[in-house]
Formats: structure tokens, sequence, C-alpha cells
């Protein structure tokens, strides 16, 4: 049996799952002291604490997210406030605007970055490909069409870095600060100008969507923390959802030819299998606003709990055959995007745009291999995905 306490960061990092497997077996919570963190891995746990956040017990949010982020935001806010700022993000990214959105040009931008590299043969599809078509689209729905890809994708992996590394002034929490002062520069200016001029941008609607009767444009200070989570969350989400995509599929080379095959039928499921069996996102955090009694485990006060989706997403007593990447498993829901009113605003552009990327990099690039002359990256905790992906085609 494993001892929680032998438990480290690079061990999570490099390959959580096994750990899972065991921390689920000792209890319904685990403290694990290297990482000072309260996790909970089962199914059934991480839902029945998931439907107590954001109530009189448990806030959402780990401890450190409002010093981290620079205030109150969309993952830490509750009640009114919440639900306000959340009407002015969801106007942007629900079902509706969301598919609108990616067929007035969404499609069109992944077709021409999958075209740019199909002539070379070989690439890294998440450092080349998936990560740039996330930040394009996303920033594009955002209101950063300004800003470069490669700016976009240093900005989410300063964030995730320092996030991860929450602790200290080590060279990841300096960058992220240093990222942090670069991103409100950047913002002052346009939160002023679409304060005065609204545009159709998730900016703009979460300046001037669900306000109180009365009460003017949200503030620069009203909304950049939330701003911070987005820039973090978003950008990330499809294009590591995508590259871990293509990561199960090339280790299970049937139904990438499947895929391959019919791109338009299979890329739902291919995705929908990705999000259950990698989280992009890997915990969803909360802390308890007295102590917290569950099944005989006590958790004080302030403590940081965390609901490991991730683990919840491969536990055997919900899914057969748990660790193993299959598009044609029974349809069923995952707990990747969270639960209750936490949950996550841009699942439904995650989602949209990911199938896009799954299908049109499926239909585009044939004969997809892996490099044999460069190993795939896997890691994260926290956030964990194919962070490269080196492939062959053609």
């Amino acid at each position: 049996m494993i001892d929680a306490s032998m438990i480290t960061v690079d061990a999570l990092n490099a390959d959580p799952y096994p750990l899972y497997d065991e921390l689920r077996k000792l209890a319904p919570i685990v403290y694990v002291p290297q990482i000072d963190e309260w996790l909970v891995t089962s199914w059934d746990d991480c839902r029945a604490i998931g439907a107590l956040k954001d109530s009189v017990q448990l806030a959402p949010g780990h401890p450190v997210d409002q010093e981290f982020f620079g205030g109150d935001s969309v993952l830490t806010m509750s009640g009114e406030k919440h639900r306000g700022l959340r009407e002015g993000i969801d106007q942007s990214l629900k079902a509706g605007p969301v598919a609108r959105f990616l067929d007035d040009g969404g499609r069109d931008t992944v077709i021409r970055y999958i075209d740019a590299i199909a002539p070379l043969g070989r690439g890294d599809l998440a450092e080349d490909l998936f990560n740039k078509i996330s930040v394009r689209v996303v920033g594009n729905r955002l209101g950063f069409d300004d800003v470069d890809d490669e700016t976009l994708v240093r900005w989410f992996e300063a964030l995730s870095g320092g996030l991860s590394n929450k602790e200290g002034e080590n060279e990841a929490s300096i960058r992220a600060t240093a990222t942090i002062r670069e991103i409100d520069s950047y913002m002052g200016d346009k939160i002023t100008r679409l304060r005065a001029t609204p545009d159709d941008t998730l900016l703009s609607h979460m300046l001037h969507v669900g306000l109180q009767d009365g009460e003017g444009p949200r503030t620069f200070d009203d909304v950049m923390p939330s701003i911070r989570v987005i820039i973090l969350g978003a950008f990330q989400e499809p294009g590591h959802s995508v590259a871990t995509t293509f990561w199960g599929l090339l280790n299970e080379p049937e139904q990438l030819r499947e895929l391959q095959a019919s791109p338009t039928e299979f890329a739902p499921a291919a995705l929908r299998e990705s999000f259950r069996w990698i989280a992009p996102i890997g915990v969803v955090a909360a802390h308890p606003l007295t102590d917290f009694t569950y099944e005989g485990i006590t958790v004080p006060a302030g403590a940081p709990l965390s609901l490991v989706v991730a683990a919840a997403n491969r536990d055997p007593a919900k899914f057969d055959d748990a660790h193993r990447f299959d598009m044609h498993r029974v349809r069923t829901v995952n707990a990747t995007f969270g639960y209750g009113v936490h949950h996550c605003s841009g699942h439904q552009l995650a989602k949209g745009l990911g199938e896009i990327m799954v299908e049109e990099t499926a239909r585009r690039l044939p004969n997809l291999r892996l490099d044999p002359a460069a190993p795939a990256t896997v890691s994260g905790y926290l956030f964990r995905g194919a962070k490269s992906l080196p492939v062959l085609w053609g």
C-alpha cells in the first residue's frame, strides 16, 4: 500500500494515474504532505463533495488563487457577483454563439494552419499546430486578435508554470509574475476603450453584461483576475486536449485508421474520450470554510481540498478498462469540466474547436504515425497533456 507522505510533485507530474489508483484504496480523502493538499480521487466522492462546493461548507478555489490571479476571479466568486460575471462570459461561450463563431471563420483558421505544415511531412503536432490554433481561435473570440500566436502561447505557458509552482520565488513563479504585468499592460488601454465603445468580443461582454440596475461597466480590477484565469484555461484546453487525442490514437492504430477513414463520424467520440482519459486541467479546487468532515475524515478550515477529476475519470468503479483510450467506449458523462455553478464556462468552445481540429487533422495529414526519432512528452499534474508530439505523415 502506498504511503501518501512519500508522493512528490515530480512523481505526480511524471504520471499521476498509478498514484491515484493507490490513493483511491486508502480513503475517500487523503492528505498528501509534500503538496500540502487533501485529494479526493474516486468518482462518487468527487461528485458528492463537488455538489457541496459553493455552499456554507465549501468555498470554490484554492486558498492561494486570489493571490496568484490578483483578486477575486470567476474561480473564487460566489453568489450574485459570480452569477453576473458568468452571464457576461456565457454570452460569448454558450453553444449557439460558439457554433456561429466557429462557422464564421473558425474552421477556416484550423484548415489554414494545417495546410501550412502539410507539405513538410513531419512536425510536432502539439507545438507546431494545436497550441497555435488553440490560442489563435480562442484569442480571436476573447478579442486578442492583435496579439501574435507566439505571445499568446508564452502567456498561457508562463501562467501554467507559475500556478503549478505556487510556493516560493522560483523561476516559474518569477516568470509568471512578469507575464501578468505584461498582460495587464496590454489590457489597460483595451479595457478603457471597450468600456466606452463595446463590441462583440468576450472581453466586452464581461465588462457590460450581467450588471445590476444602475451599475456602470465593470472596471479593470473587476475583470482582470478572471481574464488571467481565462487566458490560462481557455487557451490551454483545446490545444492540449487535441494533442492528447492524437497521443491516444497513435497508440491505438486501428482506432486512428478508423478516424482517418471517416473523420466527421469519429472526431466527436475521439475528443470526448480524450477529455475523460487525460483531463487537461486535472483538479477542481475548493477549501472548507469551517472544519469539514466527510466519511469520518476531517479537513481543517482553509486547507486546500482538490477534487481530482482526472482520477475520477479513471475510476474503475465507473469506467471499464479505465486506463485505456477507447473512442468506442459507451458514451457517458465525465468529470473534466467540473461541477455545479462553477462548471467550466469554456467547455462548449473547447469541444467545438477541438472536434474541428481532430476532424481536419485526420483528413489533411494522412498516414499519421509517431516519429521514431523523437519521443513524445506527456506530463503534468494540474495541467496534463501531450506537451510535444513529434509525428510523420504522408
